[in-house]
């Protein structure tokens, strides 16, 4: 993808930008805003890394729903891995949460409702998200929502399981109850 312009974003572990378009590309318009997310290329090293970022894109061109954030391209330029991703301009739900300190009981309903559509999306496409927390969730200035961040999920079809090595994948906090199963 030939980008034309880069503003970075702060996520750990990647280096983030909202980017556009210069050349016209399979399913993308010239001009359109993208995410671009770049893995650090030391994390590459780390054991089971590099399969967990290939799944998420995997993951994530399969889910197409409204309140999932699109994951449109997964690839390598040389040594580089991104994802290429639908750009949502918001802020987090825990962003949200921090400037609103008490969210009004109607928005709270409207959250819950949008956020269980985006879910039952990723389960239909038979995932399990394993890491959603007001972090992964976008709220945009019109109050749409879309769930983010498929890094750590699971396929159903999968053993929905802990990790390889045994160690807890995800936020605890906010773990799906599927993942204590067994």
């Amino acid at each position: 993808i030939n980008i034309a312009f880069f503003e970075q974003y702060q996520v750990p572990g990647v280096l983030a930008y909202a980017a556009t378009v210069a050349d016209r590309v399979r399913g993308l318009e010239v001009g359109e805003r993208v995410a671009l997310k770049i893995v650090h290329s030391h994390l590459l090293e780390t054991p089971g890394f590099f399969k967990r970022f290939l799944r998420e894109g995997q993951i994530g061109q399969s889910v197409r729903h409204e309140n999932v954030v699109r994951t449109l391209d997964c690839d390598a330029i040389g040594s580089d891995h991104f994802l290429v991703m639908e750009y949502v301009e918001g802020q987090t739900l825990a962003e949200l949460l921090q400037e609103l300190e008490r969210v009004p009981e109607e928005l709270c309903r409207h959250i819950g409702r949008e956020v269980s559509k985006g879910l039952a999306a990723i389960h239909k496409a038979g995932v399990v998200h394993r890491d959603l927390k007001p972090e992964n969730v976008l709220i945009t200035a019109d109050h749409q929502l879309k769930v983010m961040d498929l890094g750590v999920a699971r396929l159903m079809d999968e053993a929905v399981r802990l990790s390889q090595t045994g160690a807890f994948v995800g936020s605890l906090h906010y773990a799906a109850p599927e993942q204590f199963d067994g």
